[in-house]
């Protein structure tokens, strides 16, 4: 039996490891799922003013956004992830995007 002078130091340590015991996909309560992220991605690229951005595809996997598709200027490449990274819960953000011109008829 340990004597009763060790007991705090044995609860110390038993109360710091117990933050090892949580699963490894936990995540604050605060945080939305992957899925309310992407879709407030999906959201928050369809409400741009100039449009051209609501056809992007976009997944997200532990708070990392990818965005995948094409747009016509290098400029709506960079708008699509400046909006991504305004969006709660975003971590990261892989730009995907493939620049190409209109095709006039």
């Amino acid at each position: 039996m340990r004597p009763l002078h060790q007991l705090p130091a044995v609860l110390f340590v038993l109360c710091l490891s117990a933050g090892c015991l949580l699963p490894a996909n936990s995540r604050p309560a605060d945080t939305p799922r992957d899925s309310v992220i992407s879709a407030n991605v999906e959201a928050q690229l369809a409400e741009d003013r100039f449009g051209g951005l609501s056809n992007i595809l976009v997944a997200t996997e532990e708070g990392t956004v990818t965005l995948t598709g094409t747009v016509e200027r290098a400029e709506r490449k960079a708008k699509a992830a400046e909006l991504a990274r305004q969006v709660k819960g975003v971590k990261r953000v892989k730009n995907d995007l493939e620049i190409r011109a209109a095709v006039s008829p």
